[in-house]
């Protein structure tokens, strides 16, 4: 019971500042698959102004991300920068989590709902992996492993703590661009999306991001959406 009163709580909440009126989302809620997934992309898109790669980089840095002057890489455990700008390159940089080289190109390649701070070590060693469940480790940090599945596909797993922020921006992602996700790494995404609940900072964060980008990820605000998408 808790529980549910804590989602109705939420979901008001979000409510008060989507871009996405209620109305608008009401009218597809009904949908399944294909159908729901154009409209749902519709959605997704409404208002969505590209602030270009530099200046996206700049609002993480200095506003979505940063606590008093501290940013944090989303792939490590205390991994923290002093900072209150675009910090060096070679310390913390830009995770996209689609991966430029799978289609993170144009307008995409500074969309907010994707992009995260991380240490540029851990960046580079994720490269444009898949995420997955690690079995065979090949590199392990504190939170983060690097290796194969059980399947043996090279990949990357990202913490616990992030692992749903990264299912929801992936959905959003994929359907936002017409991309495909394959059907092993959707199904872990679909495991991790339920494992890690959205919590207060990820809406704090979508609000950030609404304030500059105009647009809504509405697999933050209304997560059990994916259920109606069998195959992403």
């Amino acid at each position: 019971m808790k529980s549910f009163l804590v989602l109705i709580l939420v979901t008001a909440s979000m409510s008060l500042f989507a871009r996405v009126t209620p109305e608008e989302f009401n009218a597809i809620s009904h949908l399944r698959d294909g159908e729901f997934k154009s409209q749902l992309r519709s959605l997704l898109s409404k208002d969505q102004r590209s602030l270009g790669y530099k200046e996206a980089k700049k609002v993480m840095f200095e506003k979505l991300d940063n606590f008093g002057g501290e940013v944090c890489g989303v792939y490590s455990a205390n991994y923290c920068l002093k900072t209150r700008s675009i910090p060096n390159n070679s310390a913390m940089n830009t995770e996209h989590t689609w991966p430029q080289s799978m289609g993170a190109v144009g307008i995409a390649k500074s969309d907010l709902h994707h992009l995260f701070p991380t240490k540029s070590s851990i960046n580079s060693t994720r490269s444009n992996y898949p995420f997955c469940y690690v079995t065979d480790v090949k590199w392990e940090g504190k939170v983060s492993k690097m290796g194969r599945d059980s399947r043996g596909t090279q990949c990357f797993e990202v913490p616990d703590f992030h692992k749903g922020n990264v299912a929801r921006a992936m959905f959003y992602f994929a359907v936002r661009y017409s991309k495909n996700l394959d059907a092993d790494q959707e199904k872990v995404l679909r495991e991790w999306n339920e494992i890690d609940p959205v919590d207060d900072a990820e809406i704090e964060r979508e609000k950030k991001i609404e304030n500059h980008q105009n647009n809504t990820n509405l697999f933050v605000l209304h997560p059990e959406i994916i259920n109606q998408i069998s195959d992403i």
